[in-house]
């Protein structure tokens, strides 16, 4: 028995470490970026300060500014098609998943012919574009960063589906988080726990995913309230980024799991953020896998700050699991479904796409549309 695990991409973390982004540059010989960026990361002043570095460390710069939460093809296409007339030369990705995601995906267009929906499949393919790609994230949870998933939505098959693609370097600033609204902050530090939690517990968990996703977990466990609640902690930010980093790095080889699989068929229904439908989800995920992966339940559940005696049965440890998960998401104001409008049978009607989903197929017991129509009910009822 074997298992592969890798370091996608370079990570340079700290505070103020978005300065390198000029040296970056520099060192690829990069004369034309597109600069990639949501209206978020405009109104915060980090665009402009990210630009003026591009600019200072002598190359041109032109943005696309047209990022949307679940990002779509056509979204993708509107990018690249400023990237190839521009010529641009290398991509910067600037903010959260969605805009890191769109990045990663215009790089395709700039090498390759035809649209995104030509490379965004149900079942992912890689794609060697060449292109350089850096990428700068301004939240703590997605992880894209350090991923070669790019998550974009297929409007023709209301289906969010991935291609793969390799990120050049990624800068990690905590300080670009203070900004970050607290809703924002709840929603992707879920999504980032997670990420860790599916890595760990999926169909091909290995010693690399394991270790960080573990201490993604413990990070996430004693700051994310803080940091909801003192958004200006700096020590809080830079804890939840590295969390994130860590998380992302944890499900790059695995990939998540069922949890990711209701949370995509929440999205495309609601449109709610991906990060709370994560976060919804990951409770009842968690309680499913809990009997087929009991020992990492318990790593999780001491994680998570749970007193264990040592005789709790993958049962007994799935409920405690979801239970610390549920009381996480009430310290950061994390409303139930049923108070944001969706009816029950509705969200039952999903377990289709929930099986229909690749990432269902990384879970280690079998998601048939039973056990979907059950999960989604626990989803529903159980928060």
């Amino acid at each position: 028995m074997y298992s592969q695990f890798s370091q996608p991409c370079p990570v340079i973390f700290g505070r103020g470490a978005i300065a390198a982004l000029g040296e970056k540059i520099a060192e690829l010989g990069c004369k034309k970026v597109l600069c990639v960026y949501e209206s978020g990361v405009e109104q915060a002043g980090i665009a402009d300060r990210a630009i003026k570095i591009i600019r200072d460390a002598g190359a041109d710069v032109v943005s696309f500014k047209g990022v949307v939460p679940d990002p779509t093809t056509d979204v993708v296409d509107e990018g690249g098609a400023i990237a190839r007339r521009e010529n641009a030369d290398c991509i910067v990705g600037i903010g959260g998943g969605s805009s890191m995601d769109t990045a990663k995906a215009i790089s395709i267009l700039l090498t390759k012919p035809g649209q995104a929906k030509d490379y965004v499949l149900a079942a992912p393919i890689f794609i060697d574009t060449k292109t350089p790609v850096i990428l700068v994230p301004t939240t703590a949870g997605t992880g894209s960063e350090v991923t070669r998933v790019a998550v974009i939505t297929r409007p023709d098959v209301n289906a969010k589906w991935s291609v793969f693609v390799n990120t050049t370097c990624t800068i990690v600033d905590p300080e670009l988080t203070l900004t970050l609204p607290r809703s924002q902050t709840a929603t992707t530090g879920m999504d980032a726990l997670s990420h860790a939690m599916e890595a760990m517990t999926g169909k091909n968990p290995n010693p690399h995913s394991d270790l960080v996703g573990e201490a993604a977990i413990r990070k996430i466990a004693k700051n994310l309230v803080t940091a909801y609640n003192d958004p200006s902690n700096i020590e809080a930010r830079s804890e939840m980024s590295l969390a994130a980093t860590f998380a992302g790095l944890a499900f790059n080889d695995p990939i998540t799991h069922v949890g990711h699989a209701i949370a995509d068929a929440l999205s495309c229904r609601y449109h709610t953020p991906h990060g709370y439908n994560c976060a919804i989800a990951l409770p009842a995920a968690m309680r499913l896998v809990a009997p087929a992966v009991p020992e990492k339940m318990r790593v999780i559940a001491e994680a998570m700050g749970a007193a264990l005696n040592g005789s709790e049965t993958g049962e007994e440890l799935g409920r405690i699991v979801a239970d610390k998960i549920r009381e996480l998401m009430r310290q950061i104001d994390l409303k139930p479904l049923s108070q944001l409008g969706c009816k029950r049978e509705d969200v039952l009607a999903l377990a289709p796409d929930v099986v229909a989903n690749h990432l269902s197929s990384y879970c280690p017991v079998p998601v048939t549309e039973d056990v979907a129509r059950d999960l989604l009910a626990e989803v529903y009822d159980a928060y």
